[in-house]
């Protein structure tokens, strides 16, 4: 009963929030200055990247939730959906750290990198 009980709970919270990861990639995704911080300060595709990934990744989450309940195994398609979305959020927010690095430790007076 507890085993059970503890499944459908196991399942039920990423079918919650999946669409949450979602709406909040989506959002940013039409409001491209609202993105946090860590994927900000970069080039625009790192924000675009960052967001497009959230809305796959909430995407995925609900799909991984919905599975559990129907008592069935993931299929492989929505796993390397997965994937890539955890590689567009990790690429975005590697490429923006490393675009914001590059203005600190660049002299105010030089252009950035790729500049003119």
């Amino acid at each position: 009963m507890v085993e059970s009980v503890v499944d459908v709970v196991v399942d039920v919270v990423p079918l919650l929030m999946g669409p949450l990861i979602a709406w909040a990639g989506w959002d940013t995704l039409r409001r491209p200055d609202e993105v946090p911080h860590v994927a900000s300060g970069g080039p625009p595709w790192t924000r675009r990247c960052w967001s497009v990934g959230f809305v796959l990744l909430g995407g995925t989450v609900t799909a991984l939730g919905g599975f559990g309940l129907a008592g069935r195994e993931e299929v492989w398609p929505v796993g390397l959906v997965r994937l890539i979305a955890v590689g567009l959020v990790v690429l975005s927010m590697v490429a923006a750290a490393v675009s914001r690095a590059r203005k600190r430790r660049s002299p105010a007076g030089e252009p950035g990198v790729g500049a003119g």
